[in-house]
C-alpha cells in the first residue's frame, strides 16, 4: 500500500519509523502547509498528523477520495466542526491509542472477570519538562489562544477517552490549570472527574520532573502502570504478625523497558487494526468512532465552560 503522512514534524516522524518498521516502506510525508493534493490523491491510505486546528480542513479535503483516513486526537477543534463528523464514516479513524495499551487490556479484563471487584479510584499522572526548551516554546502547543492545543487537549484527551472508555460515562468533570513557563497556554493541568461508579483525578504538566502513572484501585487489589512497567496487588485481605493490614504482595504483569516502548507498543496496535481494515476494505469500528467524538465533546464542554 502507498501511504502519506500529512505532517513533517515529531509524531509524522514518530508514525512513519513506526510504519517503517511495520514493513510499509512506501510512504509519502506531505508538508501540511501546502494547498495542493496533487501529490497525494492516488495514495491508499492518508495519516492526518497537523496541528489539530487543520484536521476537518484536511478531513474535508480528503474524504473526496473515498480512501482510508487515520486522524490522531483530538478530532476537531471546536463544535462547529465537531457537528460536522458527529455521524459515523467507516472509513474515517481517530487515534485515541491508549485503548490498545496493554493496562487497558488487563483493566477490561479485569471488569469483565470480577476478580478484584468494582473499580473505586483512579489516579492519572503523566509529567516532562519539555515545556523548558526553547523549540517547544515557539511550537503551536504553546503560541496561539485555542485551550485544546495546550496540553488539556493533546494530552488530557487521552486520559479522558481512556478512562470513559474502560471504566464508563464521565459524570462529572472539573479543569484547574496554570503555566509555569508559557506565558500563552498552560502547560499544567489537573482534571478531576466522576466516572458512573468510580471517581478519578489526572495530572498533567509540560513543567515536572519526568513521571508516567496510573493506578486504579479496585475493592481487593490494586492495578498500576509505572513507567512502564504493570503491576497488580492483593488481596485487600493482607494482614502482618500482628493482625493489622498490610500491603499487599505485588506481581509483574508486563515489563516495558521504558514508558515509550510502553506507548509505542499500543500505537503499532492501534496502526495494526486501522491498517487491517484498511487492507480488508472493512468498515472501522462505530462503537470507537462514536467513543472518539463523544471524548472530543466532553473536551469542548470542559474548556468552554472556563
Amino acid at each position: 500500500m502507498k501511504l502519506s503522512i500529512i505532517g513533517y514534524k515529531n509524531h509524522a516522524i514518530r508514525l512513519g519509523k513506526l510504519l517503517g518498521g511495520m514493513g510499509y516502506d512506501n510512504i509519502i510525508y506531505f508538508n501540511h502547509h501546502s494547498d495542493s493534493d496533487s501529490d497525494i490523491e492516488d495514495s491508499d491510505v492518508f495519516f492526518i498528523c497537523s496541528p489539530n486546528e487543520t484536521h476537518m480542513n484536511w478531513i474535508d479535503r480528503l474524504t473526496r477520495f473515498d480512501k482510508y483516513i487515520f486522524c490522531e486526537k483530538p478530532p476537531v477543534s471546536n463544535y462547529e466542526e465537531l457537528n460536522k463528523i458527529k455521524d459515523y464514516r467507516e472509513k474515517l479513524y481517530f487515534n485515541f491509542n491508549y485503548r490498545f495499551s496493554f493496562l487497558a487490556n488487563q483493566l477490561e479484563a479485569y471488569n469483565r472477570n470480577d476478580e478484584l471487584g468494582a473499580p473505586i479510584y483512579i489516579n492519572c499522572i503523566s509529567t516532562h519538562g519539555i515545556a523548558f526548551k526553547d523549540s517547544f516554546q515557539k511550537n503551536w502547543r504553546f503560541n496561539n489562544n485555542n485551550l485544546l492545543s495546550s496540553i488539556i487537549g493533546n494530552l488530557g484527551i487521552h486520559y479522558v477517552d481512556f478512562l470513559s472508555y474502560i471504566f464508563g460515562p464521565i459524570t462529572d468533570i472539573d479543569l484547574d490549570y496554570l503555566s509555569i513557563v508559557s506565558s500563552e497556554l498552560p502547560d499544567t493541568c489537573k482534571m478531576t472527574l466522576n466516572l458512573e461508579n468510580c471517581f478519578s483525578d489526572i495530572l498533567l504538566s509540560y513543567a515536572a520532573p519526568f513521571e508516567n502513572k496510573v493506578m486504579v484501585i479496585y475493592e481487593n487489589g490494586i492495578v498500576e502502570l509505572s513507567n512502564g512497567t504493570v503491576t497488580v496487588s492483593g488481596p485487600r485481605e493482607t494482614f502482618d504478625e500482628n493482625g493489622l493490614f498490610a500491603v499487599p504482595s505485588s506481581e509483574t504483569l508486563k515489563k516495558y523497558n521504558n514508558s515509550k516502548d510502553y506507548y509505542d507498543d499500543s500505537l503499532i496496535k492501534s496502526l495494526k487494526y486501522f491498517l487491517s481494515c484498511a487492507q480488508g476494505n472493512n468498515s472501522l469500528s462505530k462503537n470507537m468512532y462514536e467513543k472518539s467524538i463523544q471524548s472530543n465533546k466532553v473536551l469542548f464542554d470542559l474548556v468552554n465552560s472556563k
